[in-house]
């Protein structure tokens, strides 16, 4: 699977050809103007953030076949194109490819696969400070911005475990789960569920074998997630409920209300009313007194008053509680840190639910728009997907000023709907 970090317009041409499609058609797949792809192709105008992010996910569903002409493609360009990072992954999984525009593909794989010598616990140590900053890197500027990292360094850190001593191989195992894990998070915000539910399993057998609760809980909570996500609500409520039979004699507070979150969404969805009520109660006793913290405290380092809000607020929006659905979402943003900027977009989308319900339909057009401005910082494939989603909720109002003017505005950012 081929990454570009950044979009240019050769790189645009190159993709429409490797579909073999005309630019009208291939502007319709896109979800935009036959204009914007003309433009984007001649290089008249920049490619910004949602432009990159539908480029990006177009690359992502690509059939394989369609992959390999793409690259073949851009190794025919010119020079210049080995300027800019590419990264290239069978599967974001073991075995991948990460090339960092040096050399060789299967030059750079070997000098990866081969490892830098013996680690020991300050080499573990550098590796997961580096996980960390992925982690905070996708949470700033998208899945496409910490995708790379990622790829090299499970690579890197697979072979670490491949020459380990004995007294480190439960840590290392451990931190191989967690890159292992992150990159099944991208791939779930890439919308690629199958290899995303592969890379959660893989993390979490990889967490039990370690003897790590903590993070087989973690893993746990992401498989229902992508469940809640897929509206496969009985697996959701399995994978959540034996998230909270690891964790519950954990001493991570974050973790634990993060578990408990899990378990409200899945029994939400699941119309299990008593039972999400009482698992958000739980997350409101975890989070008693912290606040959100470094990745290096707690897996769950997001959990806060702030993210409690967004979750709860999704949580009655699922269960038709319109009113209190959207007093937790707005809460949820005056209290957000502003460098959570995809959770942010996400609660403006999940507040639009509550307000529709409400008949609110100018804040609701109004939500989607500000999603939209963040999704410029935020080029995570799935915001991008959800923006969308958010636009056509308010098809019944189309023909509104509220809803033309968020037309307009979203045709600004190349967002155009049919």
């Amino acid at each position: 699977m081929v990454i570009v970090s950044t979009w240019t317009n050769e790189d645009c041409v190159a993709l429409r050809r490797a579909y073999g499609m005309k630019q009208a058609r291939f502007a319709q797949a896109l979800g935009v103007a036959e204009r914007s792809v003309r433009r984007w192709e001649k290089g008249a105008a920049p490619i910004g953030g949602l432009g990159q992010t539908t480029y990006g996910t177009m690359l992502a569903k690509a059939p394989k076949d369609v992959a390999d002409r793409f690259e073949q493609l851009r190794l025919n360009e010119d020079d210049d194109v080995k300027r800019r990072q590419l990264f290239k992954a069978g599967a974001m999984g073991a075995g991948a490819l990460a090339t960092l525009g040096l050399g060789d593909a299967a030059e750079r794989a070997a000098w990866l696969m081969s490892g830098a010598g013996r680690p020991d616990s300050a080499a573990v140590s550098v590796v997961r400070s580096t996980l960390y900053q992925a982690m905070q890197l996708d949470d700033m500027l998208g899945s496409p911005a910490a995708q790379g990292m990622v790829i090299a360094q499970q690579q890197v850190t697979e072979a670490m475990l491949r020459d380990c001593p004995a007294a480190l191989r439960a840590d290392l195992l451990s931190l191989y789960a967690e890159w292992t894990g992150l990159a099944g998070s991208l791939a779930w915000d890439a919308r690629d569920y199958t290899t995303a539910a592969r890379l959660y399993t893989e993390a979490r057998e990889n967490a039990h074998e370690a003897e790590d609760s903590d993070l087989g809980a973690y893993m746990l909570c992401h498989l229902s997630q992508l469940e809640t996500w897929q509206r496969r609500p009985r697996i959701a409520v399995d994978y959540a409920v034996a998230a909270r039979s690891w964790v519950m004699q954990s001493e991570d507070r974050h973790l634990r209300a993060y578990v408990a979150i899990r378990n409200a969404e899945a029994a939400a969805i699941a119309g299990q009313r008593p039972a999400c009520l009482q698992a958000l109660e739980e997350a409101d006793a975890a989070l008693i007194g912290i606040v959100p913290c470094h990745p290096s405290q707690s897996r769950a380092y997001f959990m806060g008053a702030g993210i409690q809000e967004s979750y709860r607020g999704n949580c009655l929006a699922i269960l038709g509680d319109a009113g209190p659905a959207a007093e937790a979402s707005r809460h949820a943003l005056a209290m957000m840190q502003p460098n959570y900027v995809r959770d942010r977009a996400v609660t403006l989308l999940e507040l639009e639910r509550a307000l529709i319900q409400l008949d609110e339909i100018e804040e609701a057009a109004s939500a989607v728009g500000e999603a939209a401005a963040l999704a410029e910082q935020n080029r995570s494939p799935r915001l991008a997907a959800a923006i969308i989603e958010g636009r056509q909720q308010l098809s019944p109002w189309a023909d509104t000023r509220t809803v033309q003017e968020l037309d307009a505005a979203l045709a600004a950012r190349d967002i155009v709907f049919a």
